[in-house]
């Protein structure tokens, strides 16, 4: 059972287009910081259907540290266009994730 506030996360860029790896770990490490009992990486808000699965798995990697160094739950989205990819991308999720927002 989830408990607390679980802040869905935005994913910065640079102003190459590039995902803004450095920025993601501060803005997690602050949400937790103020409290929030865990983090929810790659969900609408987080930009996951405009990154490549390299850009995706950044993300997750960033988030799923900054949680495990501060006990907090990391809850990724998975999304897909058919059920097969969706599922697939389930399987698939790092050991970090506690848990998954499908969409």
């Amino acid at each position: 059972m989830l408990r607390g506030i679980h802040v869905p996360l935005i994913t910065p860029f640079t102003s190459s287009g590039e995902v803004a790896a450095d920025a993601v770990e501060k803005l997690a490490g602050h949400v937790l910081d103020q409290g929030a009992a865990g983090l929810v990486a790659l969900g609408t808000t987080g930009e996951v259907a405009a990154l490549d699965p390299e850009e995706r798995a950044l993300v997750i990697d960033v988030c799923a540290r900054v949680c495990a160094e501060r006990q907090a739950l990391l809850t990724v989205g998975v999304t897909g266009n058919d059920t097969r990819s969706t599922a697939r991308a389930l399987r698939d999720l790092p050991e970090g994730a506690g848990a998954a927002l499908v969409t």
